[in-house]
């Protein structure tokens, strides 16, 4: 009987226990980023919430989090957070209010984790990356989403029309990573190779903090024999809303070049040189929206950052400049990336060469195929023969392109 009884008991226990796990509910994702931050750097969310650093502890990693859901403080069980401890934000909605079936259900609705330790900097204020995953809140304004919570199939090497000009496409499959292509307008915004389970995103940096316009969990590939199709889930879109002033001060000069000289190419690097006539207590530079370099303490002088190897097409590079009384400054450059002219010749002359020795190959096993009636002959090379003309031929074609390669580019 008292083995009942504890049993009993344990189970009760362990109910209590897992029910509050069981509650709670994580609605659509809404915002996704992995801004720099330092103290007292504020960033505004989805929905009127923001979030505000209030501290750093660069012996331990912890991050002190203030959260404000329009201009409001709101009140947080653990304020702190560090790479092995996120901070989580979890609201209680009842829902039926009034009613006999009235609950109240926990809703998770703000994720931040530092990834990394906190950084310091030639004696500057300390800074560090977090992470940020926010979901919708049921309680508050959700706004005018372009799109929110869909689902879509694309198939690879097709183009997906979404809403408000905005594009996604699917390349090759290969090694189990698919490349997505987001663009604005036919503008490429981002590119990225992403694995099944990844998360595929795009947001813009400003002054009042990262806005998410573009994520959608990739939730598998599925190949058949005439096509490889790529599933997304959780799809979330909305028009960005950040404006950048386009026209550089005079007391700033930006240029984006070649480490090579010349035009910029697709697969190399840029190099953005900035000059700065006046002094900032940190500079952030960003190339797509994404953080590329940060300075802190920067006197006037010309600085310069190094970007990856770039795709094909139009580019933004911002400059983000803080001043001593926190206000922030925020000027972006447009640069365009052509595609490598001498690769696509170098392939198209292999392609071409592989394409006539194939032929004539073809040609020669078709006459050896082919049935004649006995009283007729066919024309035919010897197979050395044919080797050597194929030869011929083959440099030949590299040589034409050669010239042309050589007059032309």
């Amino acid at each position: 009987m008292k083995y009942i009884h504890f049993v009993i008991t344990c189970t009760c226990v362990i109910f209590l226990l897992i029910s509050p796990a069981l509650g709670l509910k994580t609605k659509e994702m809404v915002h996704y980023s992995e801004p720099v931050v330092r103290v007292n750097d504020e960033l505004f969310l989805e929905q009127g919430y923001s979030v505000r650093v209030l501290d750093m502890n660069s012996n331990n990693g912890e991050i002190r989090i203030g959260l404000y859901l329009n201009g409001e403080e709101v009140e947080l069980d653990d304020d702190l957070a560090a790479e092995d401890k996120e901070l989580e934000y979890v609201r209680t909605v009842v829902e039926n209010e009034g009613n006999d079936d009235e609950t109240e259900i926990d809703h998770r609705i703000l994720r931040i984790t530092p990834e990394g330790s906190v950084k310091t900097q030639d004696g500057a204020e300390p800074y560090s990356t977090i992470r940020i995953e926010q979901y919708l809140d049921p309680v508050e304004d959700a706004g005018d989403y372009l799109i929110l919570d869909k689902r879509y199939s694309l198939k690879a090497g097709s183009k997906l029309e979404l809403a408000g000009l905005y594009t996604l496409e699917a390349k090759d499959v290969d090694d189990e990573e698919v490349s997505l292509e987001l663009r604005y307008d036919g503008r490429l915004l981002k590119d990225e190779e992403v694995e099944e389970g990844d998360l595929f995103y795009y947001s813009v940096y400003s002054d009042t903090g990262p806005q998410t316009v573009f994520l959608a969990n990739v939730k598998g590939f599925f190949e058949t024999d005439e096509a490889i199709m790529v599933f997304l889930d959780e799809v979330f879109l909305q028009q960005e809303t950040v404006s950048v002033n386009t026209d550089v001060p005079e007391n700033i000069d930006m240029y984006i070049v070649s480490p090579s000289g010349g035009e910029l190419k697709a697969g190399s690097i840029a190099i953005i040189d900035y000059c700065l006539d006046g002094a900032y207590s940190e500079v952030r530079v960003l190339v797509d929206g994404e953080v590329l370099d940060t300075r802190y303490d920067v006197s006037p002088g010309t600085y310069k950052a190094v970007t990856g190897e770039l795709v094909a097409g139009t580019h933004e590079t911002t400059l983000m400049l803080f001043d001593d009384y926190a206000s922030v400054s925020y000027y972006s450059e447009e640069f365009t990336v052509l595609v490598d002219i001498k690769d696509n010749i170098t392939g198209s002359i292999a392609e071409l060469a592989g394409s006539a020795v194939g032929s004539l190959e073809n040609i020669n096993s078709s006459n050896s195929s082919v049935n004649i009636p006995s009283k007729m002959s066919a024309p035919s090379l010897p197979s050395g023969i044919s080797d050597i003309f194929s030869l011929i031929v083959t440099a030949g074609i590299f040589m034409v392109f050669a010239w042309f390669f050589k007059k032309f580019i």
